[in-house]
């Protein structure tokens, strides 16, 4: 199996059988013991797919490690953890968290729902998004306009991928920021507009298929095709 998973959890024992049960199931697994040793790996190694994310942990907590890495990576992001309260998990949910477990848990059906998650990204990346001369490829996370790549920041990315997912659809900017900025982002709905234009202008003529709704939000008004 080609995917990585990332197991972060301070308790040693934990995670040290979880590595054990992925590395039986032929996956690669990286054991990680605090949110900076996280995000470290993040940065330096390719295709990790799910990370298995403790909440409280040494140093950055699992909330602001689920918001970084949801913000800079394509990965899925499966949140462990002893806060079983409903407000802990509604929070996890609307910060991104692709699914939720509880301490204790059973490992086998731990194993069964993160095989789902892995899946489910390989599904979502093997699909292209196109609109005319536009194409944007989800397992390379780039944008093309016919063969050749246009040059983006990855903020850029996720928000035209968000637009192209919702084609036809008007989507508020506060929908905005909570998908492409996190959930507890600190800024105003200023930030989209400046991207917006940026992103505009990044896409050139492609640019006048993101159509401003006054007042409201934005709009991708092209026929998008999947596939």
């Amino acid at each position: 199996m080609s995917e990585k998973i990332l197991v972060a959890d301070d308790d040693v024992r934990i995670n040290e059988l979880l590595c054990e049960d992925f590395t039986q199931e032929g996956y690669e697994v990286i054991p990680v013991y605090d949110g900076g040793m996280l995000i470290e790996v993040m940065e330096k190694v390719d295709d990790i797919g799910l990370i298995i994310l403790d909440v409280m942990m040494p140093g950055l907590n699992g909330w602001e490690i689920l918001d970084y890495v949801k913000r800079h990576f394509s990965v899925k992001v499966l949140m462990l953890t002893a806060l079983s309260d409903e407000d802990s998990e509604v929070r996890g949910l609307r910060k991104g968290a692709d699914d939720y477990v509880t301490k204790p848990f059973k490992r086998a059906i731990l194993m069964e729902r993160a095989k789902r998650l892995i899946q489910q990204r390989a599904s979502e990346q093997q699909e292209e998004l196109r609109c005319g001369n536009l194409r944007l490829s989800q397992t390379e996370c780039k944008v093309y306009e016919g063969t050749l790549e246009i040059p983006m920041t990855m903020k850029e990315y996720h928000l035209l991928l968000l637009l192209m997912q919702n084609s036809k659809i008007v989507l508020k900017r506060d929908v905005i920021l909570e998908k492409v900025w996190g959930y507890d982002y600190a800024g105003n709905d200023r930030t989209i507009d400046t991207h917006i234009k940026m992103l505009r202008r990044t896409l050139r003529d492609n640019g006048a298929y993101i159509r401003t709704i006054r007042g409201v939000g934005y709009c991708f008004d092209g026929e998008v095709q999947r596939g």
